[in-house]
This record gives structure tokens, sequence and C-alpha cells, in this order.
């Protein structure tokens, strides 16, 4: 993530004035005091982030997006209160969220105007509105560890994703439909609506030329064959971070999502760093219903290649390689937790 100097980051360029959006005068959106004579007093008030007023005029984008996965990172609470065996978050897990997870939801602002808050915040171009958000200064600032990694390949050791080197964005698959919700949330991510497949760009009816697609067929996610290693990661602990370092993997295991969009038998997963007791400074004692759901998670990792290890030939690159799948002998150093917690995604018969 490039710095930024601090005038550039509060700094309204005169093109700005030019625009649209620079008609308004700072007081219709921000508030404050027009007429102040010294800085504080004229930010009274101020609101410096006022993205409520963007749906005044950009209706059908506005209309969803306060139900988003941006904006309210349900999936999340929903996961937390799972692990802690209650219906709804507690006042102290608020409290944690607010502190600590929050700080990834978003605005209009946020991605249309400076980058996010989660890395300082800032103008993108001198507060001219960006219809398209920048891959490096919005997408990947909250989206960085993992996915930034992996598709720009800066992992060592591993190649861009594929479609990286073709020149293309974020926002080639993942369009404003998507970003901006669809009025309902589901519990994952995955179960946004306008989510991206494969499919909607690979045609499926060239399937028949080719041998592995047929004999795969729904089986098996795209990403077991055209992934490639990715990073994981162990025991974060909210205020405080990771206790010890992610690791470069890859496991083919159960798939833990199954249903209509993703009727695979198998699919690759990626470690999460939650542990029993990450929420210890803001929940008393280990989370009562942690083995509820699993800390290997349905993953689609941002690497993909035409050509992977594991697709050099049939045997020894992916069947009966039981290096490449999630067993039980991978838990062993886990929790007991952490244990029961997958027996449903590990692979017991090795394909």
């Amino acid at each position: 993530m490039p710095p930024l100097e601090a005038w550039k980051k509060v700094l309204v360029d005169s093109t700005f004035l030019a625009t649209t959006h620079g008609q308004r005068s700072c007081v219709d959106c921000h508030g404050g005091d027009a007429s102040a004579d010294s800085m504080g007093a004229a930010h009274t008030g101020m609101d410096a982030d006022p993205s409520e007023y963007c749906v005044d005029c950009h209706i059908s984008e506005g209309a969803n997006f306060e139900d988003s996965q941006h904006a309210q990172l349900d999936g999340y609470r929903n996961l937390i209160a799972q692990r802690a065996g209650v219906e709804k978050m507690t006042a102290g897990m608020e409290e944690m969220f607010e502190a600590n997870c929050n700080k990834c939801h978003v605005t209009c602002g946020q991605c249309h105007i400076s980058r996010p808050r989660s890395v300082g915040s800032g103008f993108l171009a001198g507060h001219e509105i960006q219809r398209r958000p920048s891959m490096v200064l919005n997408c990947t600032a909250c989206h960085g560890s993992r996915i930034g990694s992996e598709y720009r390949g800066e992992n060592v050791g591993i190649p861009p994703d594929s479609h990286y080197l073709q020149g293309m964005q974020c926002v080639a698959c993942h369009g404003a439909d998507e970003m901006h919700g669809h009025g309902s949330q589901g519990d994952t991510r995955y179960e946004v609506e306008m989510a991206p497949t494969c499919e909607d760009c690979h045609d499926t009816s060239l399937d028949a030329a080719n041998t592995y697609h047929q004999s795969h067929g729904d089986k098996v996610q795209c990403q077991v064959c055209h992934s490639t290693t990715y990073k994981n990661c162990y025991n974060c602990h909210v205020g405080e971070g990771l206790e010890q370092p992610s690791e470069m993997d890859f496991k083919i295991g159960r798939n833990p999502l199954k249903s209509d969009e993703r009727p695979y038998d198998f699919v690759v997963l990626r470690h999460i760093p939650i542990a029993p007791d990450s929420y210890r400074d803001y929940v008393p004692g280990p989370l009562v219903d942690f083995a509820s759901v699993p800390t290997w998670k349905y993953a689609t990792p941002h690497n993909i290649q035409r050509t992977t290890p594991q697709t050099a030939d049939c045997t020894s690159s992916c069947h009966g390689n039981a290096d490449l799948f999630l067993t039980a002998a991978d838990l062993e150093r886990l929790p007991a937790e952490e244990v029961e917690a997958n027996q449903g995604v590990i692979v017991k018969d090795i394909p």
C-alpha cells in the first residue's frame, strides 16, 4: 500500500469544483459552519463521511447497500454468535465487534472518494468521485493479505493469477450489483446472489471436449485443479493479532457449503485464524459451541492457473496423493475443539 502524505489526504483539488458533485457546497454534505473564522469552529458538527446522502441521487445503487455484506458484515456476526452458543451477539461481543471487526465496514465514500479507514483514509484523487474503485487503493487495501497477495503473485514462488496477467481488475468479476447489495444477506459471503462464478465467462458447453472437465463434472470445484498454494492463518486473538505466523499450504477437503450452487464433493479449504479463546478479552471463557463450525473453510483462492502441480498427471499429482488432502493427520497439532470442528471436512479415503 503506497503511503499518502498528510496534506494529500485532505486537499480538495480545484478540478473537483468543476464536477457535478463539486457544485454542492461543503456544508451541504458535511455540515459544519462555513461562516466560522477558525478551523475548530468551522468543523463543529462536521461529518467526515456523509455517505448517507449518496442515496438521495444514486437511488438504485444505494437502495440495498445498508443491508449489504460490505456495510453490515452479518456473516461474521452470525458465526461469532453460533460459536458462542447464543442466538444473538451479547453486549460484550458487540463492544468487541465495534472496536475491532467493524473497522472493515465500508461506506460509499471509502470506495469512491477515499481510501478505507482501515488503512488510514485519505482522498484518492483530491475528492473527485471515482466511478470505479481502485484495485490497489480500495479493494486490496482491505482484501490484501490473502486475496491481493495471491492475485498479484506476491507470495514467494507462486505466480500471479492468470486473470491478473491479462490485466483484469477486481471489478471485471465483482460487479456493481454484487458490491452494492441485493437486499438480503446469507450466513456467508458465498450466498450473495450476484457473486461471480467461473461459468460466467468459461463456456461449459466446451466441457464435452475436455476429458478432465467431463469426468469431474460437478464433483470437483474448479479451484481444486486450477488453484495453487495459498496462505492459511492460525490462532488470532481480537485486539492482539496472530500469535503464530501464517503458512502457505494447499488442502482439498469435503465441501462444508454444499448447495445447488455449490454441489461439489471436493473443494479447496483455507484455515482461518479463529481459536477457542479468540475473544478472551471480551467474552469470558472458551467459546462453548466452537466445534459447530469448521475452521478449515470453503475457499476460492485468487491464484488461478491453467496448469498447476496437481494437474501434471492423473495419478501421483492428485489421485492417491494424501499430501494434497486434508486428513486427520493434519489436525493432530490443533486443539481438541478444532479436531472436533473439522471432522466433517476431512478426507478419510483418498480418491
